[in-house]
């Protein structure tokens, strides 16, 4: 029969304390710990409706299914079909989500109010089964891969083996490395039911505004990417949080408190002060483009046209990654260069080329930023008041999202300029 949970406590404290995990298990305690905490945000919707802490959750999903989101938390069965193991008859379930609360609903801890160390392991014991008791053994459901257990274990329905040793890693030294490795996860008691919350300054996901964008575009300047920065914390923007929690030593949990605010700050101040600066790019490769031009076989010799004249087409035959090497002997194809546009491609966040960007986006960066920035022409010379009226006509269209018909249209202007 279960004991109740005031029976069980000081017991529970004990092992608590004492609690090490095996020298020889640490590494990978330390490995299910930070796997499990890099799908923070998805225990944290269940534990917002549930009211269990979400590391609680965590630590059950392992322990269930080895933390996969495509079975139910209950007992570790497939969510596309009607449970048939303890708890049976539960689903099918449309999300992992839905399933989760079930289960959790189903063995009441949703109901639990005062959440410490001890009721956590009451509860996660409570949520296996206490057979184990019955065999005086700690539950390897529990401390597996800790002092707490050596042997034991259930190795089939109602058929014990002394002998036989769990391989499963238990749930409470992946608790304890997570309380660890997360400073915002403390049970305090009688406080809500959830673990203690970040700061108020955090942002997470769900975040929205300025701050988000703020810190999206600290990650984007510091090379995570976060897809677009437009101000909306989502999974991509947590992803890009937790690669960069990763990469200062701070615990990955996809939510950027204030400390990971601060050090993104700092990095960002420490970024080199010659990081270059969007024209700058533009004139290195508008330079590149026509040293290759004049290194090319037939280049105008020297005193005689400037290629400069010719650089709406040099433009063109960038975008369409004609620069072709020098003929070979023999009836062989001529080599072709890769594209040398991927620098711009790059500093649109690597979308630009891919159809991301409005063509308005593409040929004003591409076309008349080059041009300006190297101060070949002026917004009033004849070059530029064609690269101006196709930034206009396309503009005007909301868009294109072929690269290869803005430089079809690109060429046809630049045939037609007097």
């Amino acid at each position: 029969m279960a004991q109740s949970f005031e029976e069980l406590k000081s017991d529970y404290a004990g092992l608590w304390s004492g609690m090490q995990v095996r020298p020889e298990r640490a590494a990978q305690v330390d490995r299910i710990a930070r796997g499990l905490m890099g799908n923070k945000a998805r225990y944290e919707q269940v534990s917002r409706t549930s009211g269990v802490p979400w590391p609680v959750i965590a630590v059950l999903h392992q322990r269930e299914s080895d933390a996969d989101f495509r079975t139910y938390l209950g007992n570790g069965e497939p969510l596309n079909r009607k449970t048939r193991l303890v708890p049976a008859g539960r689903g099918p379930f449309s999300t992992w989500e839905e399933g989760a609360i079930d289960a959790l609903q189903f063995d009441g801890l949703d109901k639990v109010r005062d959440w410490t160390p001890e009721r956590a392991c009451y509860e996660v014991e409570k949520f296996n089964g206490f057979g184990y008791r019955g065999k005086h053994i700690n539950s390897p459901y529990l401390w597996s891969f800790s002092n707490a257990y050596s042997s034991g274990k259930y190795v089939a329905d109602g058929r014990f083996s002394a002998s036989a040793v769990d391989e499963q890693c238990g749930a409470i030294p992946v608790l304890k490395r997570i309380m660890e490795l997360d400073s915002s996860v403390q049970f305090n008691g009688g406080a809500p039911t959830q673990t203690q919350t970040v700061d108020a300054g955090s942002l997470t996901m769900g975040s929205i505004g300025e701050r988000v964008r703020q810190l999206q575009t600290g990650l984007a300047q510091l090379g995570f990417a976060v897809g677009d920065i437009d101000g909306e914390f989502g999974p991509i923007t947590s992803a890009a949080v937790s690669a960069f929690q990763s990469a200062q030593g701070l615990p990955p949990t996809g939510t950027a408190d204030q400390v990971t605010q601060q050090v993104l700050a700092r990095a960002v101040a420490r970024a080199p002060s010659d990081t270059m600066r969007p024209q700058d790019i533009l004139q290195l490769l508008f330079g590149a483009l026509l040293k290759a031009r004049q290194a090319a076989p037939g280049a105008q010799p020297e005193g005689q046209e400037d290629p400069a004249q010719n650089v709406l087409q040099v433009i063109l035959n960038a975008f369409l990654a004609r620069q072709v090497a020098p003929a070979q002997a023999g009836p062989g194809p001529q080599a072709v260069q890769p594209p040398i546009l991927s620098p711009i491609d790059n500093m649109l966040g690597g979308q630009a080329l891919a159809g991301k960007k409005t063509a308005m986006a593409v040929v004003a960066y591409a076309g008349l930023a080059i041009l300006q920035a190297v101060g070949v022409v002026g917004v009033a010379t004849p070059a530029g008041q064609i690269a101006t009226a196709l930034i206009t006509a396309f503009g005007a269209l909301g868009g294109i999202s072929k690269v290869d018909r803005v430089v079809q249209a690109l060429g046809i202007i630049a045939a037609k300029r007097p």
